[in-house]
């Protein structure tokens, strides 16, 4: 009886465990950052292919989100760089968001910048602000990359 209480208890902690999001701390010149690179369901919508100039079709410079936390960026007029990205939150691994009007808001992201740029050097971080606007059915990065959300 003892094993299968002890196992129960076991399995009971491992799925808790499971569920509770894994939080990082990540230094950013000189301000610590906790993030996650767990997306809650109701933050995917950020994930995508975001290109420039949305209403011309204008795909590069893009901006790429993979569900694993990894993707690409293209700063204008070079190829792109694989980056690494975690959510803002907070210690609880809570999504940080600024909430805005018509159910608009921003989330930001810590990115750090992987090998291959000449204007990034690899290893270092920054900050990439993503605006959801869901009533005109679109997400924004830095203004001037667009992605749909249907």
């Amino acid at each position: 009886m003892k094993k299968i209480t002890f196992a129960l208890l076991f399995i009971g902690i491992s799925f808790w465990a499971q569920a509770q999001p894994v939080v990082e701390k990540i230094n950013l010149k000189g301000t610590d950052y906790t993030v996650t690179k767990q997306i809650p369901d109701d933050q995917k919508v950020i994930l995508g292919r975001y290109i420039y100039e949305w209403g011309k079709q204008k795909e590069e410079p893009i901006v790429q989100l993979n569900p694993d936390g990894t993707g690409l960026f293209q700063p204008h007029d070079v190829p792109a760089i694989p980056i690494e990205f975690w959510l803002d939150c907070d210690e609880a691994g809570k999504v940080r968001k600024q909430d805005g009007v018509n159910g608009r808001y921003q989330v930001t992201l810590l990115i750090k910048y992987g090998p291959g740029s000449r204007i990034y050097a690899a290893g270092t971080y920054d900050l990439m602000g993503v605006i959801v606007v869901p009533d005109e059915n679109y997400a924004v990065i830095y203004g001037e990359r667009f992605k749909k959300l249907k």
